[in-house]
């Protein structure tokens, strides 16, 4: 983004997370813009941290943007990723946005619905690299100054997903990355169409299956 226009974008995005994710404590780290391959120095911080789910609200069409993050991703297992799928209004298994279509294992995209488990305007899609759904159309958010405005897509249903996995955390602190994912899975709802692999969650607030 331009520096003379910043659209406090993780700040948003923070106001879903912390309301959802119960009493779990949330890391902040700065995202290293155009120094892409800093990632690589911050995932090896966070692997030495307690930190189990690292939620990223973001994304590019430029593969070369996000290599040195799938390098680093990649040799650290024990992460798991949250991703959103972007909002571009596009089928990624065809044409990729990245990070959402990197072929990681520890990775889980999501995706924007409405209330009733329909894909969200403009929000991306694909059976084999979009994983779910949650509502995120209509999502309240409060913004760097304290206002509270009302907003959607794929950037805020991808922290609803990080939260629901840190308050299963906070059950069941013993869970591998496989353990998360099958929970995920078996939370969500097949539903028609090929929008996602799992389906859609209509509820990610509940504590349904910990």
């Amino acid at each position: 983004g331009n520096v003379f226009f910043p659209m406090h974008h993780g700040s948003t995005v923070f106001s879903v997370l912390s309301r959802e994710s119960g009493d779990s404590t949330i890391s902040i780290y700065r995202f290293p813009a155009e120094q892409m391959c800093r990632f690589s120095t911050l995932l090896t911080h966070i692997a030495k941290t307690p930190v189990r789910v690292v939620n990223l609200s973001m994304g590019s069409d430029d593969y070369e943007d996000w290599q040195c993050f799938e390098t680093a991703a990649r040799n650290l297992p024990d992460l798991l990723f949250v991703v959103s799928a972007g909002n571009n209004g596009r089928n990624i298994d065809v044409d990729p946005v990245y990070p959402a279509s990197l072929a990681l294992q520890n990775m889980i995209v999501v995706s924007s619905a409405d209330a009733f488990g329909r894909l969200g305007q403009g929000s991306n899609y694909g059976s084999q690299n979009v994983d779910m759904l949650v509502p995120a159309e209509d999502i309240e958010v409060i913004d760097h100054r304290g206002a509270r405005a009302r907003t959607g897509g794929t950037s805020f249903a991808a922290p609803r997903v990080s939260a629901l996995l840190s308050r299963y955390l906070a059950r069941n602190p013993a869970a591998s990355i496989e353990d998360l994912i099958a929970f995920l899975s078996n939370r969500a709802i097949p539903s028609a169409g090929q929008h996602s692999k799992y389906g859609w969650i209509p509820d990610p607030t509940d504590d349904f299956g910990f």
